[in-house]
């Protein structure tokens, strides 16, 4: 997130990146002292070198959409977290960080969507 907010044109889209940046940065730190508060390991993150450079890669169209796949993953898989977890108070944690989770992803189709990279998804009709 740091990386595709650095490089980010669009204003929108950084600060996409930016909200994205700290979700992740609390999601890391509520798991981990849930394990630690548990006498158990937590596990390092992966840590990248960034450059400065801000001259990105890709356009921001693959970096939004990238991002908004992985989120839609990553609510997948806690969804199969808790289902199999037998830890309750793990059920809380999860449902809350799925609830932040589906917020932000449906920002960034709000975001895919405004600048004409996505196409609206089809919606019922309103019969009122």
């Amino acid at each position: 997130m740091i990386a595709f907010e650095q490089v980010a044109k669009e204003l929108d889209v950084k600060k996409y990146f930016t909200k994205g940046k700290e979700l992740a940065k609390e999601i890391i730190s509520m798991m981990s002292k849930l394990l630690l508060d548990s006498d158990l390991p937590a596990p390092t993150t992966w840590a990248g070198v960034i450059t400065a450079s801000t001259i990105s890669p890709f356009s921001d169209k693959l970096l939004m959409y990238n991002t908004n796949l992985l989120t839609i993953f990553g609510l997948g898989s806690n969804s199969v977290g808790a289902a199999f977890s037998f830890r309750n108070d793990m059920l809380l944690h999860l449902g809350n960080i799925m609830a932040r989770q589906f917020d932000f992803a449906k920002d960034g189709g709000i975001i895919l969507i405004k600048h004409g990279w996505m196409e609206e998804p089809p919606s019922s009709i309103d019969r009122t």
